[in-house]
């Protein structure tokens, strides 16, 4: 079984969907996890700490950092997953503030919280870190153009950092979900809810309809956060200790070229 029993991880926006179900598993495993969001954390949990800041900022980010290297002294696992993806109704309705805001929580908080935390990185002799990124950036979808953007250079991030950072013994990876059912989709407004009107019928028959359709799921089912959470443990454990460089897509097939 897999133990990160005493090792020390940030997540980045962890209070909610994938991101909760990663600090959920962390912890469940032996890790000491420091959640950043601009949210709490919904209820007390052992070896979690919630951190509310504001990661869309260079200030926000510093302060997440931080606040680990008071709590704990060190550092080995950062899992950037903190992000926002808002449909779009066509590129020109994006306009330089919706690219802006995109731009700095989805891609620079990963930037700045990373750069931030390296030197604590080197220190361990178990130093990960994890991009969650997205299937959306290897495969075309109009209703997310800006969000595929942010999740693309996220994937050149990953590659570049794991060779530069490969020296120190850091790894680095990347797990890309597909189409994951979060609470966020269910919300009022939520992406269930404009499937449905997309499809002029009941929220289980558009989600069907899109994954049978639309997605083309191998597995015939959205995924769940706990299915990226289990990638994202293994990711950062020993059971990958020669891993790094790499994507993991955890889509349920939806991406079907080579």
């Amino acid at each position: 079984m897999t133990d990160l029993t005493g090792r020390v991880a940030i997540v980045t926006g962890g209070s909610s969907g994938i991101g909760q179900a990663t600090v959920r598993k962390l912890s469940a495993l032996g890790a000491h996890v420091v959640s950043g969001d601009l949210t709490p954390f919904p209820e007390p949990l052992d070896r979690v700490t919630g951190v509310v800041t504001d990661l869309s900022t260079a200030e926000g980010c510093a302060a997440l950092v931080e606040r680990v290297r008071e709590l704990h002294g060190g550092l080995d696992v950062i899992i950037n997953n903190v992000g926002i993806a808002p449909t779009r109704d066509g590129f020109e309705a994006i306009t330089d503030d919706d690219w802006s805001l995109l731009w700095n929580v989805n891609l620079m908080s990963t930037v700045r919280v990373t750069r931030a935390g390296i030197p604590l990185l080197r220190e361990s002799y178990y130093g990960s870190i994890v991009m969650i990124c997205s299937s959306t950036a290897r495969v075309v979808d109009p209703y997310w153009i800006d969000y595929a953007a942010t999740k693309a250079g996220l994937l050149a991030i990953t590659r570049g950092l794991a060779e530069e950072l490969g020296a120190d013994g850091i790894r680095v990876n990347a797990v890309s979900p597909g189409s994951i059912r979060t609470p966020l989709w269910d919300l009022p407004g939520g992406f269930s809810e404009q499937l449905a009107i997309r499809h002029g019928t009941d929220v289980e028959t558009a989600i069907g309809r899109y994954v049978r359709d639309e997605r083309r799921i191998t597995l015939g089912r959205p995924g769940s956060a706990e299915d990226v959470a289990n990638t994202v443990a293994f990711l950062v454990s020993d059971e990958s200790s020669y891993i790094t460089g790499s994507d993991f897509p955890v889509n349920g097939g939806s991406v079907k070229h080579i």
